[in-house]
């Protein structure tokens, strides 16, 4: 975590930048220490000025410091030129060849799932799991890397619409939150052929020829509750573990008992039901409306801070949120008042509330409530 420090204030020290205390783990290299460090015995191990880098990182985190006094420079506007001055031009173009390989995968498992679903219900073909969980694999090949599958997923949030779009996201978010829940590996694999299967219902009910572009206005219609028991009735026959099945069933079951169809409530639901209830929020409210774009991702948090806790499962939640928030520090914001800058520090009490360094100084948007973030722009 990191926090913001007024220390030097107090000292009655004067800093050319601002200042920030952070944690070990939120070190960046080239940040500039701006106090001296001392171990427990009192000998000091960085003195303050000192440029940090991976063996200062490596030193600190040996001797047990917990936090740091360090210097950020001054943000620059975002521009096509800073875009292009924030990275070499061999990570500028590693970062967009990374990209273009993830978007191409990410059509071949579309395209694939698209298929198989097909299959299944209008052709009555067998739910083969580990050939779904294939479909993943291109996708996942770094995905012990978990930035980057949120980064990636990110950077195409505005591309992806349909049904088949959608449903991979799910199954991708649900395996994150599954494993960093702490879940088993079947349990992760569980989540993750749910997230694939559990809008299949949606298929039945488009046999009379509805367009599956318009997957986003079903949710406005009287199909989005039956689609649910469609999916059921679709795999219960199936040799598919129960697991996944009830998953495709309660995914919009609630734990204060406000979802459908059955109205169970709290343990009562399915454990990878609940898990695929957060990841398909989520990404429903960021999926894009038409020619409208998605939620930014803070507005998406805070939607999810203020109604979820009390409709989805609140330990699954926290974990969630907070990591998904994590990403989005040192990413480039747009604020409602024009200004650009950097999200420093996530807020752990309002997630939706991060400090954000701009041009001459820190926005804390916990403080400055008629200030919010408009929209996370791509570095």
């Amino acid at each position: 975590m990191c926090t913001y420090d007024w220390e030097h204030k107090k000292k009655g020290r004067k800093c050319a930048m601002p200042c920030l205390r952070v944690s070990v783990n939120r070190m960046r290299e080239g940040m500039v220490v701006k106090e001296d460090v001392f171990a427990k015995t009192g000998a000091v191990l960085v003195t303050e000025g000192t440029v940090v880098t991976k063996e200062v990182m490596t030193l600190l985190v040996r001797h047990f410091i917990d936090d740091v006094m360090v210097e950020y420079g001054p943000v620059k506007r975002d521009t096509p030129e800073s875009r292009r001055e924030s990275g070499t031009p061999t990570e500028t173009a590693d970062r967009e060849v990374r990209r273009a390989e993830f978007e191409k995968k990410f059509l071949v498992a579309e395209q694939s799932l698209s298929e198989h679903l097909k299959e299944i219900v209008y052709r009555s073909d067998d739910v083969n799991v580990p050939e779904l969980l294939g479909l993943l694999n291109g996708l996942l090949e770094k995905s012990n890397d978990e930035t980057y599958l949120t980064d990636m997923l990110f950077c195409m949030k505005n591309q992806q619409t349909g049904l088949y779009a959608h449903s991979i996201n799910v199954a991708l978010f649900a395996q994150l939150l599954a494993r960093w829940s702490g879940c088993e590996q079947d349990e992760i694999e569980m989540a993750s052929a749910a997230g694939l299967l559990h809008d299949i219902g949606f298929l039945e009910l488009w046999k009379n020829g509805q367009e599956e572009t318009e997957f986003r206005k079903e949710f406005e219609t009287d199909k989005y509750e039956k689609h649910v028991v469609c999916g059921y009735n679709i795999l219960k026959k199936q040799n598919v573990d129960q697991r996944i099945k009830q998953a495709v069933l309660t995914h919009h079951e609630r734990a204060n008992g406000s979802g459908f169809p059955l109205h169970v409530m709290g343990d009562n639901i399915n454990k990878i039901s609940r898990i695929i209830a957060i990841a398909d929020t989520y990404e429903a409210l960021m999926m894009p409306d038409g020619g409208t774009a998605g939620m930014s991702t803070f507005d998406a948090i805070k939607i999810m801070e203020e109604q979820g806790y009390n409709r989805l499962d609140s330990n699954f939640l926290i974990t969630f949120l907070n990591r998904i928030a994590e990403t989005m520090i040192q990413r480039s914001v747009l604020l409602d008042d024009g200004r650009e800058g950097k999200v420093v520090m996530i807020n752990k009490y309002r997630l939706s509330s991060p400090l954000v360094q701009v041009e001459g100084g820190f926005v804390d948007l916990e403080k400055q409530k008629r200030v919010h973030i408009k929209a996370v722009l791509e570095d």
